[in-house]
């Protein structure tokens, strides 16, 4: 959905509330209306309590804030949920984050002095203080001069949350231990490029599938040309970290799957997941940091196996760019 108004560049900024926080900022210019974090939120979030839920213990401090615009109890209300949609994203970091929440407050529009029809990005904001160690006694009250923190480009490009991935197909041959490849096609929504790729594979499973290595490539480079072959069914994922196409490509990707069939008449359902090798993130500081994120997403898909008999797997590979 399109934004109300247009975003800032910098949208973490130095935090108006004084602590003796380890990690400490203020998220600001969520679009207006609205409590849905931005790419830049999730980055200092996610950082942060990569950070934090490394240590025995740690506590959070999350105090919400609404512009002028609108009502006192709608934007107290908002003011609340952009504390909730926060606390959400640093659960799905480590479950522990809602036991050491120390103070949730809402604001909503009363932590500064301005005309009612101001609608400052530095107000549409949550204040994020990760205490590691002593709290202080209690929140001290908000300060009215936010100061911005610019932030320059991170390296590597144009980077994305938003993609959508197929994944038609593939072969593995196991008795214990096996190899095999996995075809996938994923494609920007944003830009509307797509890109076929085959995954060589080893793991544990059982069961007997067919090679024809070269068919599948002339397969994939046929689709991705678009002479031959319709376009396949595209699941859309949301990466937790936006990335770059080369980032991205560079993933280690897991399959586990189970199918059954007969000579190329077989089906097969499986779980993917593309965990980062490394992406450049901003760190808590503003420093950018090229990081091992994790897993980015995961989603299940159903699709050919090529397959004789029954069968099941659990696979890791590269992806390796085809066309």
């Amino acid at each position: 959905m399109a934004r109300k108004t247009a975003p800032i560049s910098s949208q973490v900024t130095d935090p108006e509330l004084d602590s003796n926080a380890l990690l400490k900022a203020r998220l600001i210019d969520f679009d207006t209306g609205s409590a849905e974090l931005e790419d830049q939120h999730k980055t200092w979030l996610w950082h942060s309590m990569t950070l934090a839920s490394q240590n025995t213990m740690y506590r959070i401090r999350l105090v919400g804030y609404a512009s002028k615009r609108g009502d006192d109890s709608g934007n107290s209300d908002l003011s609340y949920a952009r504390i909730d949609s926060t606390l959400k994203f640093l659960q799905s970091v480590d479950t522990n984050a809602m036991d050491r929440v120390e103070t949730f407050r809402a604001v909503g529009e009363a932590g500064y002095d301005a005309p009612e029809s101001d609608d400052s990005p530095e107000w549409r904001a949550v204040e994020v203080h990760i205490f590691i160690g002593d709290l202080p006694w209690s929140p001290p009250a908000p300060s009215l001069q936010p100061v911005p923190r610019p932030f320059g480009p991170l390296p590597g490009g144009d980077r994305f949350t938003q993609w959508e991935i197929a994944a038609p197909g593939g072969a593995f041959v196991a008795a214990g231990v096996g190899g095999g490849f996995n075809i996938y096609f994923i494609r920007n929504p944003l830009r509307g490029d797509m890109r076929g790729y085959i995954q060589p594979v080893g793991g544990v499973g059982g069961g007997v599938a067919l090679p024809g290595l070269r068919m599948v490539w002339n397969l994939v480079q046929n689709i991705v040309t678009g002479m031959q072959y319709s376009n396949p069914d595209f699941t859309a994922v949301t990466s937790c970290l936006p990335v770059t196409w080369e980032e991205l490509e560079k993933c280690l990707v897991r399959v586990s799957s189970v199918g059954a069939g007969a000579v190329f008449v077989g089906g097969a359902a499986a779980v993917v997941t593309f965990t980062s090798s490394k992406v450049w993130q901003w760190g808590p500081h503003g420093a950018p940091w090229n990081v091992e994120a994790g897993d980015l997403f995961q989603f299940r898909t159903i699709g050919k196996s090529w397959q004789l008999g029954v069968g099941g797997s659990v696979v890791a590979g590269p992806l390796v760019r085809v066309g």
